[in-house]
């Protein structure tokens, strides 16, 4: 199935083959990124899980054309572009399932989350915090999550 042919419950949590965690608030964040994405590949394989936990694997992105206005294109020096994802739905996961997953990843990548001097302190916290969320869109909004529109 395409990207444009899931109805996703925004935000949706973007789980990387390289254990990163990314955020899309809707579905232009989504379905934008710059030319570093798609020429590392960089969403290959990577788990989108919206707000009520559905779940899909991205198998490939393609172009499908400019995002943005040609003349934006042009004085940018990141040019974005608009892609569609090639998916495969798999199981639904549970809140928990996202809370372990999601501090799963910000425990293989802790400097993205604090600084090195704060692994003992500050970490425990941010897990925490992930922890006592409520549902999937408060994991955005306490993390901040990126997009790759700027990849």
């Amino acid at each position: 199935m395409k990207t444009s042919d899931v109805s996703f419950g925004f935000p949706v949590l973007g789980l990387s083959a390289d254990n990163d965690l990314w955020g899309f608030p809707d579905l232009r964040g989504l379905t934008t990124c710059g030319p570093q994405t798609l020429r590392d590949e960089l969403q290959a394989e990577m788990e989108l899980v919206d707000t009520n936990g559905h779940r899909w694997v991205v198998r490939s992105v393609q172009r499908i054309g400019r995002a943005g206005s040609l003349l934006g294109s042009l004085l940018s020096w990141k040019p974005q572009s608009r892609i569609e994802h090639d998916l495969d739905q798999l199981g639904d996961l549970s809140l928990g399932e996202v809370h372990a997953r999601v501090c799963a990843s910000m425990k293989a990548h802790p400097e993205f989350w604090c600084e090195p001097s704060e692994f003992e302190t500050v970490l425990p916290r941010r897990l925490a915090e992930v922890q006592a969320t409520k549902c999937i869109a408060e994991i955005h909004e306490i993390l901040g999550l990126d997009t790759f529109e700027a990849y």
